[in-house]
């Protein structure tokens, strides 16, 4: 009898050991970020040329310069033809004037000028309610008049359903194979982390998102294209200060790092 109720304990404690190694191995994957020498495994973005034409789709004004300022401004640097199609009006909280206001700031800090944008105006936050094919044309004659060899997009994967469906569009579209497609991170849990301005730190893929079909790839930013993409975020001053998304801030901060993050996939 006592040696039956010591193997139930045995094994009543072997399935509670075997239990909170599982709970641990899933925290571990799904939520614990890759160590910083992770940034070695993962291929570089190809630095871009005079020769290039590049296309960078924002869902809101501040999606560019946080997702890929850095790139934009080594790309204009670096003599390459930009423009940035801005999606939405950025007026979910009536502050449209305001955050137009910011983008030419911060667009002009990267070193893209006015006649370089385009201006969709479809209501910030209300692309689910849009008609998917309106979506497309105007997605489709942006292309079709910039004729890019690049294009940046929200990854499809992302949080937000402005980012979701504009990325998922802009994914169907590059199957014609007449661009390269890079997918940025913005709206995912527990990206960036912290989430708070950390310059020396690196973005990383979270855990959840390395998936054989997905390739992530690293731009590494110079110290002062790090700068140029701080000082232009700064120009997003009703963002910085959103009273409706006290953890928009710190965001918005903790994607200025030592490099961008995009994936080649993300279907």
């Amino acid at each position: 009898m006592h040696l039956s109720f010591l193997k139930r304990s045995a094994i009543i404690l072997a399935l509670i050991i075997l239990s909170a190694l599982i709970v641990w191995l899933i925290y571990a994957w799904y939520f614990h970020p890759l160590p910083d020498k992770a940034i070695q495994w993962l291929s570089q973005v190809p630095p871009p040329t005079k020769a290039d034409r590049i296309l960078v789709f924002s869902p809101h004004p501040d999606d560019e310069t946080i997702a890929c300022g850095g790139y934009i401004a080594t790309a204009v640097q670096n003599g390459s033809s930009v423009w940035i199609a801005l999606i939405t009006d950025g007026n979910k909280h009536g502050k449209e004037r305001i955050r137009y206001a910011e983008f030419y700031n911060a667009t002009r800090t990267l070193g893209i000028r006015e006649r370089q944008l385009f201006f969709l105006g479809f209501p910030d936050g209300g692309l689910r309610k849009e008609n998917p094919d309106k979506l497309r044309q105007s997605f489709e004659r942006i292309i079709l008049t910039v004729k890019p060899e690049i294009v940046f997009a929200p990854h499809p994967l992302d949080h937000h359903p402005d980012h979701q469906i504009t990325g998922k569009i802009v994914e169907d579209l590059s199957s014609s194979g007449s661009f390269v497609l890079y997918q940025y991170l913005v709206h995912y849990n527990l990206f960036p982390k912290p989430r708070q301005y950390a310059p020396n730190l690196y973005l990383k893929p979270p855990m959840r998102l390395l998936r054989i079909n997905s390739s992530w790839m690293t731009f590494p930013l110079s110290e002062t294209m790090e700068q140029v993409k701080f000082q232009a975020t700064l120009q997003y001053r009703s963002q910085l200060k959103d009273p409706f998304d006290p953890l928009l801030p710190g965001l918005m901060l903790g994607m200025i790092r030592k490099n961008e993050l995009f994936s080649t996939g993300g279907k």
